[in-house]
């Protein structure tokens, strides 16, 4: 509770609401669309408890989780919902447990939006995805849960009372208008704007950009040559996923809406590998 009350303090840089201007705030919920898939994951709306195949076009709130299988990645909007923007695909669906959601063959970002790229062997949790008007400035609220893996994301630039928080298992990382990769271990880089990562109970500390934090030393050092290389080629990945999400080709993820044969067709695929060694309750 004091590393969340301490990155809070620090990511609001102390500015505290007026009840008057609370009081006018007109809060609206936020979603994660899922806009791309290669490989295989899985979605579970109840903590891990259970799951349905993830699909191109699935919109999800607070309180479900994604999990990817080895070698697969999911790319995420965060914000308003896009369903609108979805158009269907008629052959591509198949019988499946989950709603009917279509392929996504287009989607056309009305503004620089939030992005997060989910590596293999990942597991993200949406804790809390809501943003208030409060006028001249939008307030967005957003606290993922990173409970293992990588993933990479571009998040604009926030109001000055805006969070950005990501639960990790021994920490929490808070992001600032960042282009960054982040792992459960605690590892973060950032290659533009900054980001502050309080790990096993120390202090918070600043990362800019082309700057590391290493868990294992528990230093903020600037990346060598190399790693700054590495770190600027997944940026561009990155915030080309941003700006970039106009024309996206047919989806190829085959999409199920029931587990059984249907008609004589094909069973559904097998889901992702069990998580092991995931807490399903934090």
């Amino acid at each position: 509770m004091k590393i969340f009350q301490a990155l809070v303090s620090a990511l609001v840089g102390g500015f505290v609401l007026t009840l008057a201007a609370g009081a006018h705030a007109q809060s609206t919920a936020q979603y994660a669309t899922v806009v791309r898939i290669q490989g295989d994951a899985r979605y579970s709306p109840d903590n891990g408890t259970t799951y349905h195949p993830l699909v191109v076009g699935k919109v999800l709130g607070p309180g479900n989780l994604i999990q990817t299988a080895a070698h697969s990645t999911v790319d995420l909007v965060l914000g308003d919902r896009v369903a609108a923007h979805i158009a269907p695909v008629p052959d591509k669906v198949g019988p499946a447990a989950d709603a009917p959601v279509r392929g996504l063959v287009s989607y056309k970002a009305q503004a620089a939006q939030n992005v997060i790229r989910m590596k293999g062997d990942t597991v993200l949790g949406f804790n809390i995805l809501s943003a208030s008007n409060m006028g001249a400035d939008t307030v967005t609220d957003t606290e993922l849960d990173l409970r293992q893996g990588t993933i990479m994301g571009s998040v604009k630039k926030l109001s000055a009372e805006s969070k950005y928080l990501i639960k990790i298992p021994n920490g929490m990382a808070a992001i600032r208008g960042t282009t960054f990769i982040l792992s459960a271990s605690g590892a973060i880089t950032v290659t533009d704007g900054s980001a502050l990562i309080s790990f096993n109970g120390q202090p918070a500390q600043t990362v800019n950009a082309d700057q590391q934090f290493d868990p294992a030393t528990g230093q903020v050092t600037t990346l060598t040559p190399e790693a700054l290389s590495n770190a600027e080629q997944t940026a561009v990945q990155t915030v080309t996923l941003e700006s970039g999400i106009i024309s996206f080709a047919n989806d190829e993820t085959t999409i199920y809406v029931s587990p059984n044969r249907v008609g004589g067709g094909a069973a559904a695929p097998a889901p992702p590998p069990p998580m092991e060694d995931v807490a399903v309750s934090r």
